[in-house]
């Protein structure tokens, strides 16, 4: 699948970047892209980022039939991460979870949107049916990027998690079901494939 990128694409300010999985050798473009980040940002991540080490394992342990990592390069400065973790075997092996992290500079481009579609359609073709998106309830933003995209909520998890600086949180589950995408997908394809007028 990665011979489908490096994929260029436009945002909503006309500017472009550049989508690729995550290889080894980006490993010290996505640490300064967590360096960059504003600390509010950072404080609802799953992983203490700010530690090389963290990056170094994600770099080490690099697999894409476990986790698919996709990249938005502007340059040679990573501006958006997001990541499609699937369980290999077990009761949930056909469903997914996405996390996607944006540069400031980056959000309401629609970025965000465009790396979640590129992971549907991964998710789709490694055969998964059903996609998770995990977020505290401080975090409306994210909440409603996600709704944007088709995901309803489906539980709440009450002090579910902590934070990076170990403050209780509320855990939203929100789901997406990729064969009602995948529908939506080939009906758009239906509609916009170009027809010639009948003669006589």
């Amino acid at each position: 699948m990665a011979q489908e990128y490096p994929k260029e694409v436009k945002v909503k300010d006309g500017s472009t970047v550049v989508l690729r999985p995550f290889e080894k050798k980006d490993k010290d473009a996505l640490f300064a892209f967590f360096a960059g980040l504003a600390e509010s940002d950072r404080l609802f991540l799953k992983d203490n980022v700010t530690d090389p080490a963290v990056v170094e394992r994600w770099a080490t342990e690099l697999n894409y039939d476990k986790v698919y990592p996709l990249l938005a390069w502007k340059g040679n400065d990573v501006v958006a991460d997001a990541t499609l973790h699937k369980n290999l075997g077990g009761w949930m092996k056909h469903i997914g979870t996405i996390r996607i992290v944006v540069a400031k500079e980056y959000q309401r481009q629609g970025v965000g949107s465009i790396l979640a579609n590129e992971l549907f359609l991964h998710a789709l073709k490694s055969g998964l049916e059903k996609i998770v998106a995990e977020m505290m309830e401080t975090q409306q933003g994210a909440k409603k990027v996600f709704e944007k995209l088709g995901f309803k909520q489906e539980a709440v998890f009450r002090g579910h998690v902590r934070d990076q600086i170990g403050v209780r949180h509320d855990l939203l589950v929100l789901t997406k079901d990729l064969e009602e995408f995948w529908a939506s997908i080939q009906i758009h394809e239906y509609f916009s494939y170009p027809t010639r007028e009948m003669e006589g």
